[in-house]
This record gives C-alpha cells, sequence and structure tokens, in this order.
C-alpha cells in the first residue's frame, strides 16, 4: 500500500483548522482506525496537544474531524495528560484545581488521581506549582488580619453593574475582588443601593451570550467564559492565546449614558494589557450569530498573520 506523504509542517501558531482536521483524517487512514494521542504523536506532523488545545480535548478533535470518540480507545499516556494539565494551566494563567480541570478539559482529573496518587503529585510531575485553595483554612477562633478592611477599589457604576445587571451577590463580589463582605455591604449602603435577598453568585448566561457561546463552540473555537480580567473586569469570552475579548452589549443595558462610558474606560483598559476588543450589540446577535462569530474566526486569522 502507498505510504500517504505527511502533511507540511508550519509553524503551531498558524496551523489553519483544516489543516489540522486534514492531518487528523490522514493518520486515521494510514493506521486504518481512529487514531489515539499515541499513535498521532508517532505518525503526524504536529503533537496532539496542538489538536486538543485548538478542539477543546482529542475527543472534540476526533468529532471535528468526523470520528466517532465513542468508538475509539482512547487511553492516555503520562506526557498526555501532562500536557494537558499544561495547557489547561498555561490557558487559565494558573495551576488549576481539579474540580477547575474537570470543568475545561475533555480529560477527568480521576485519571490523573488514578496514575499519580494525587492532585498535587500531578501537578508537580508537570513541572507546576500546587493549586492554591480558594478557600483557604484557619485555625478556630481565627480571623484573617485583612478580612473586611481592604479597600474597595471599583468605581460605583462598576458594582452596580455587577450587583444589578449580572446579578452578583454581595458575597460573590467581595470572593472575586478578594475584600471582606461588609466591605461591600457597607460601600453599598453608603452610595444608597438597595439590598436584595436572591442574587445568583455567578453571572447569569444571557440569551444573546448563550448563543454566541454555541456557535463559538460549534466553530472550534477555544475560549473561556465569563473571565475576570486582572482583577478589575469581567468580560463575556476571552480567547487566551490570542488576548481577544468577545462583549455581547444587550439592548438596554450597554444603551445607557453611564454604561457607554463604562463601556470605553473598559475597552481601553483592555488594549493598553494588549488584547482586542470585539463588541457586538443584541440585534445583531440576534439576527446572524453565525455572521458575528465569523467576524471573530476573521480576526484570529488577522491576528495569527500578524505574529
Amino acid at each position: 500500500m502507498a505510504q500517504e506523504p505527511k502533511l507540511e509542517r508550519v509553524q503551531t501558531r498558524k496551523y489553519p483548522r483544516d489543516f489540522l482536521l486534514a492531518e487528523l483524517k490522514r493518520v486515521g487512514r494510514v493506521l486504518g482506525k481512529i487514531p489515539t494521542m499515541q499513535e498521532f504523536r508517532r505518525e503526524g506532523s504536529m503533537s496532539p496537544e496542538t489538536l486538543a488545545a485548538r478542539f477543546k480535548g482529542w475527543r472534540g478533535a476526533l468529532s471535528s474531524a468526523g470520528f466517532d470518540p465513542r468508538k475509539a480507545r482512547l487511553t492516555y499516556q503520562d506526557i498526555d495528560l501532562l500536557e494537558e494539565l499544561r495547557r489547561v494551566a498555561s490557558s487559565s494563567g494558573r495551576t488549576p484545581g481539579a474540580t477547575e480541570f474537570d470543568e475545561v478539559s475533555s480529560m477527568s482529573s480521576s485519571a490523573f488521581l488514578h496514575r499519580f496518587g494525587s492532585w498535587k503529585a500531578a501537578c508537580e510531575s508537570a513541572g507546576l506549582k500546587a493549586p492554591v485553595s480558594a478557600s483557604p483554612r484557619f485555625p478556630k477562633g481565627h480571623v484573617p488580619a485583612n478580612k473586611g478592611r481592604r479597600k474597595l477599589t471599583l468605581s460605583l457604576e462598576d458594582v452596580k453593574y455587577l450587583y444589578e445587571a449580572e446579578g452578583l451577590s454581595q458575597a460573590a463580589i467581595a470572593q472575586r475582588f478578594g475584600v471582606g463582605h461588609g466591605t461591600v455591604s457597607r460601600f453599598m449602603k453608603e452610595h444608597g443601593i438597595e439590598s436584595r435577598r436572591l442574587h445568583y453568585s455567578m453571572p447569569r448566561e444571557t440569551t444573546i451570550e448563550s448563543l454566541m457561546y454555541a456557535e463559538l463552540e460549534r466553530r472550534g473555537v477555544t475560549f473561556v467564559k465569563q473571565q475576570v480580567i486582572d482583577g478589575l473586569w469581567v468580560v463575556d469570552a476571552v480567547i487566551p492565546g490570542a488576548k481577544m475579548v468577545i462583549e455581547c452589549d444587550g439592548e438596554y443595558w450597554h444603551s445607557l449614558p453611564e454604561m457607554q462610558k463604562r463601556d470605553r474606560r473598559k475597552d481601553a483598559y483592555l488594549k493598553a494589557r494588549g488584547y482586542r476588543v470585539l463588541r457586538f450589540p443584541e440585534a445583531a446577535i440576534r439576527a446572524d450569530a453565525k455572521a458575528c462569530v465569523q467576524r471573530v474566526v476573521d480576526a484570529l486569522i488577522d491576528r495569527y498573520k500578524q505574529e
């Protein structure tokens, strides 16, 4: 049987989506079966981690190439597990906990626990620092010295937006920005923000955000929802590798003068930090979410060409 030629190698960051899928299909034809990550590493012209990063895991890459992941024998080697852990850590900017890892990876943290004995040991094997607990424990009766004493650096309109528009509770705002619950409560009382009993602890996903998320996932774009940037701004979606921010602007809130001023301030900060900001009004998303995501894809291609 004639051997199929490998596709010509190109720089990792500039692999087009179709190129990656064509190479995965080629390896499948060579092997006569659905390739595992280890087999693709041996036969392919790029690493399997490149596809896993682009398609949100190896299963996502197989699905996008027309394979049925359920029929694949996905037995991960140590190197596969550790590379995926490093990828998630690089994407989030910190060592993830086991629960956080499960939320963003197609692999399961249980595979790491079985292979390495503990999550901490897995992180150390990947050359990462142990994850920092989001809720540190203190001895009984001990109160941290800075609890409730740090100043809330957000503006009044930012707090009103998080509390009234995104539906965050006072406790959620306090946790997100590293201050005590009492600090947020006092700030709101001093500025006349009415306290309500029922609030979400996480931002509510709006209909237009759901439309964009679904289309981004369908197109295979890797992104993170509701990401906090520098502890100051929450963005609807961010593509970490390309430093690209996607904002879905609801018709009511983003038509208010104070919100428009806030959006300009937010965009200026993000641009100064090297992010490209793409804003999509509600009407455009509802009319054609596919066209909106095509703008994102085109912007990504332009960004990679410039690098």
